[in-house]
């Protein structure tokens, strides 16, 4: 039996954080009936890569779902999603605010089809009547909410290398969507999950907001270097780069035993975590003058063996031939075609059923889906 066994959710949503969402809930055991465009799908699915008419990116985020083409303006569309609202347990969606308003499909409309149903709202800036109903990307969400410029090492704004606000939104909506499930199992009633990229993006920031409401500070660069602890950041080597973090008094005795330079720990520029961090630009070239004289593999057997955490710097490439990337990586199917994709991130271990693998084309699950609640493909399409 899998977590979610039984869950049956609609998913109404496009691009990356909703469909992100929903996979997770898909891995864990729901079944994730997917409203595509009819004749168009989602429209990931033709942004990037493709293999067979189908996005790369849009196979990592869909697989294992059904998909359902649908116009849901239409009266027909219209009666098939009431139906499929009657007998779900949750709905996902992550148009613009007042969308679904429009479509007759808002909360009030959709509690009173199906009072236990929770429905989750995905936004860029949040549901509340702010006039901010644009639609909202990744990318302009870290334009807007500083990460931008909190990124890279020169003055110009610079964008994150993935679109980690997308996903963390995902991620939040899995964890209300579940929360809400539970309270349900406790009272038998559903409940509404709003979620915005802009929340994410407050909930990333570390200290900025209180540190700017106390002391009306600014959140900036930092290049490579850790914020509040020294030394810790990306290194030279005879053959590439490595992070260390060795910011805490034992760790950076441990760097000091491995480099042999333990007399530095009685220096007064570098014998408490505070001084470091004032001197952090002198200790860097201390750290990195020794670094540069050394292998990758030498600097990560002394470190070790010191107990210092450190990373060498690697090509995504390079990462996915490691051993440990290999064992987070499983099959999907497109068609007759296998890919290697991302497991899922969660891993529980009762779940003993196998991966969902295929990932589904524009309306692959039509008839089925509109046989469960009495429709004929021949007479829909």
């Amino acid at each position: 039996m899998t977590p979610l066994e039984g869950i049956k959710v609609i998913d109404l949503t496009r691009f990356v954080a909703g469909p992100h969402c929903t996979l997770v809930l898909s891995d864990l055991g729901a079944e994730i009936i997917k409203i595509e465009k009819c004749g168009k799908g989602d429209d990931l699915r033709i942004i990037g890569p493709k293999l067979l008419h189908s996005s790369l990116w849009s196979a990592v985020l869909n697989r294992g779902k059904k998909s359902l083409e649908l116009d849901l303006k239409s009266k027909e569309g219209r009666n098939v999603i009431i139906e499929l609202i009657k007998q779900a347990d949750v709905l996902v969606e992550n148009f613009r605010p007042g969308v679904m308003e429009k479509l007759k499909l808002g909360w009030k409309e959709i509690k009173n089809i199906n009072k236990k149903i929770i429905m989750a709202r995905i936004s860029g800036y949040g549901n509340e009547d702010n006039g901010n109903a644009r639609q909202a990307f990744d990318a302009t969400i870290q334009a807007e909410t500083g990460f931008m410029q909190i990124s890279g090492h020169d003055k110009k704004p610079t964008m994150i290398g993935t679109v980690f606000l997308d996903y963390t939104t995902g991620l939040n909506t899995a964890i209300g969507i579940l929360a809400a499930l539970n309270k349900r199992n406790l009272n038998n009633e559903g409940d509404l999950v709003e979620t915005s990229l802009i929340s994410s993006a407050l909930s990333l920031s570390m200290d900025a907001v209180p540190n700017y409401f106390l002391r009306k500070a600014n959140f900036g660069k930092n290049g490579n270097s850790d914020r509040f602890s020294s030394p810790s950041n990306t290194y030279k080597t005879k053959n590439g780069f490595i992070h260390i973090m060795a910011g805490s008094d034992e760790r950076f005795a441990g760097l000091l035993k491995a480099m042999k330079k333990e007399e530095l720990f009685k220096n007064k520029l570098y014998n408490n975590p505070k001084k470091r961090l004032k001197n952090q630009f002198s200790i860097d070239r201390i750290v990195n003058n020794w670094t540069k004289k050394h292998t990758i593999k030498f600097l990560g057997n002394i470190l070790s063996e010191h107990s210092v955490p450190y990373g060498e710097v690697k090509s995504f490439s390079q990462f996915l031939k490691t051993k440990i990337a290999n064992s987070k990586l499983i099959k999907g199917r497109i068609g007759h075609k296998d890919i290697i994709v991302p497991e899922c991130a969660i891993r529980i271990k009762s779940n003993k059923r196998p991966h969902k693998s295929l990932i589904p084309s524009v309306g692959a699950n039509n008839k089925e889906i509109l046989a469960k609640i009495g429709y004929k493909k021949k007479n829909f399409f």
